[in-house]
């Protein structure tokens, strides 16, 4: 193996630790969900109505992503995209050991949730610049022919926050239940403890990073005075309007499928089917699992058939699989071990468009504005979509029925299809598949190839 090839292998896998431990990080509230609501909320109050409280914390960590996260972004395009790894890192890991320590409702009374709803806002922030910075730094170091294959390993291991979340979750739930049963708040306070000690770590290793071949030669291409240019949010909007508009589809999209089959099924299945915390949490562990295996083998698929194909593919094995886990859900008995495998299917078509997000959306932008491009669908289409749909899938619930979240995902599927028909219009700037060069400011093109 090169050298390139090397540094280009340990790039990745440092940028997608990163990405690891952010999505632990933010969505273990989710996994933890039903036993924050006990404690950062009165005791007499429904269930339905502490579940909304708690998701509209949630919620709100959604909404300061977009600002926080697109000034970063620009940041990142006008000093480089290491700088801010290191800043996003750090401010996730103290964020998430703040709410580990937390008091709670019957301590501090509403103190308590306004806290949480302060370290969730600082969650938000750091997401909001670290993702973006790591999907299009592991795309400009990716050849031609695997930038589908570095974001979808990316993701897959981004997605690995989502089983290190579930699996925390539910050892913790084990702990409190069977060992320290004197220690209910450990169920939830435990997960956030070890995000943030864990964040810590992965600081120590990103100091090896490397910045960018394509930052590095488009510095030296545009001097000092090209500077101002590069993150221009105005060049974004004004001039790649297509591509931002493609890319709120794609992000709706994900957003959608992540609530549905992977944030919100624990909860989902204990709230409303009635199944256990461990059976409903070793439920989702098994999807995620599928879906981190499935990743990878998606953005190979796009590397060699195009995004296209990827999207039809992809689109039709959901939309089957997703009308026969929700079919068959409501029938399946408490805690019946068939309810392990029921999402796994399902997860496995879905796993196509979370494999195509990072380097398609890097894709879209040229060097100069490829982050601060990335950062405007992505932060403005999750705080809508992923941050408004957790809060309303509770009533949804109530008033549709259990069938609700099935309504939802052939919805998403509907929309891989109009990205299908959609991705052969829009000019890309990183792949085989590039058919479009920087007029800007430098020529992009050359400066990638």
């Amino acid at each position: 193996m090169s050298s390139a090839n090397r540094k280009e292998r340990k790039n990745l896998r440092l940028a997608s630790l990163g990405a690891t431990l952010e999505y632990y990080d933010f969505v273990a509230y989710v996994y933890v969900a039903s036993a924050i609501s006990q404690a950062f909320f009165p005791e007499g109050s429904s269930e339905t109505l502490r579940l909304v409280q708690t998701f509209g914390i949630y919620s709100i960590g959604f909404v300061a992503r977009p600002v926080a996260g697109i000034f970063m972004s620009r940041l990142a395009d006008r000093i480089g995209r290491k700088k801010i790894f290191i800043f996003t890192l750090g401010l996730m890991s103290a964020a998430t050991f703040g709410i580990g320590v937390l008091p709670t409702y019957e301590t501090v009374g509403w103190l308590a949730p306004m806290l949480l709803l302060l370290m969730r806002v600082l969650q938000g922030c750091a997401v909001g610049g670290e993702l973006p910075a790591a999907a299009v730094f592991v795309s400009e170091f990716a050849g031609p022919s695997r930038v589908g294959y570095a974001g979808a390993y990316l993701q897959s291991l981004a997605y690995g926050g989502f089983l290190m979340g579930a699996s925390a979750a539910y050892v913790a739930n084990f702990l409190a239940d069977n060992i320290w049963t004197g220690s209910p708040s450990l169920e939830w306070r435990l997960p956030f403890i070890i995000g943030g000690v864990l964040g810590v770590v992965a600081l120590y290793f990103r100091r090896e990073l490397d910045e960018t071949p394509a930052f590095r030669e488009l510095e030296e291409q545009v001097g000092p005075q090209g500077s101002e240019r590069q993150g221009s949010l105005s060049a974004v909007l004004r001039e790649h309007r297509p591509a931002v508009m493609f890319g709120f589809l794609l992000i709706g999209t994900l957003s959608i499928i992540n609530i549905v089959f992977f944030q919100y099924w624990p909860t989902y299945l204990q709230v409303n089917l009635g199944h256990s915390a461990n059976m409903a949490l070793s439920s989702s562990l098994l999807a995620i699992i599928g879906a981190m295996i499935a990743i990878p083998l998606w953005g190979r698929f796009a590397d060699r058939y195009g995004w296209r194909a990827l999207f039809v593919c992809g689109a039709v094995a959901s939309m089957i699989s997703s009308i026969a886990a929700f079919s068959v859900l409501p029938s399946i008995a408490t805690d019946s071990p068939l309810l392990l495998m029921v999402s796994l299917p399902a997860a496995i078509g879905v796993a196509s468009l979370a494999g195509a997000v990072p380097g398609l959306l890097a894709s879209l932008f040229p060097t100069a504005i490829r982050q601060s491009g990335y950062a405007i669908p992505y932060n403005v289409g999750v705080a809508v979509v992923a941050g408004l749909l957790p809060l309303s899938l509770a009533p949804l619930i109530d008033t549709v029925g259990v069938r609700a979240p099935l309504l939802l995902a052939l919805f998403s599927c509907a929309l891989l299809l109009v990205a299908a028909a959609w991705v052969t219009r829009i000019p890309l700037y990183l792949g085989r598949s590039t058919i479009a060069t920087d007029t800007e400011i430098v020529d992009d093109h050359e400066v990638l190839n």
